[in-house]
């Protein structure tokens, strides 16, 4: 598992993905699909939030017929249940997150051809 603090965890996604949050990318442990952060907007009436790609794979809004694992995904996998599989640790005021590791950030990026 990785720990870091809250600041190094940001300081990692705006380096991958620029400040804008929305942008933000995440790979499920359990079935390896990615989601932004955007991606859950649409949910938000299910209870979808920003906070829930780090930490929930999508299908949990998307798939009501999917389950933990389900690949190819997404699934519904969430790292705050009984099965911590989560790989980063975030700490941040005494306080520790489980989150998911971030995806790799879009090639349009780290060619350059897009500014963050």
């Amino acid at each position: 598992m990785i720990r870091m603090t809250f600041e190094e965890w940001q300081a990692e996604a705006e380096r991958r993905f620029g400040t804008d949050q929305t942008k933000w990318r995440f790979v499920c442990p359990a079935c390896g699909h990615v989601a932004a952060v955007e991606d859950f907007r649409p949910f938000k009436d299910r209870g979808a939030s920003a906070d829930s790609a780090r930490c929930e794979c999508l299908g949990r809004y998307t798939r009501p017929d999917a389950h933990f694992g389900t690949k190819p995904g997404p699934c519904n996998y969430a790292g705050y249940g009984l099965f911590r599989l989560s790989p980063v640790l975030v700490v941040s005021g005494g306080e520790e997150v489980h989150s998911f590791a971030f995806a790799d950030p879009p090639a349009a990026l780290t060619e350059g051809t897009v500014s963050p």
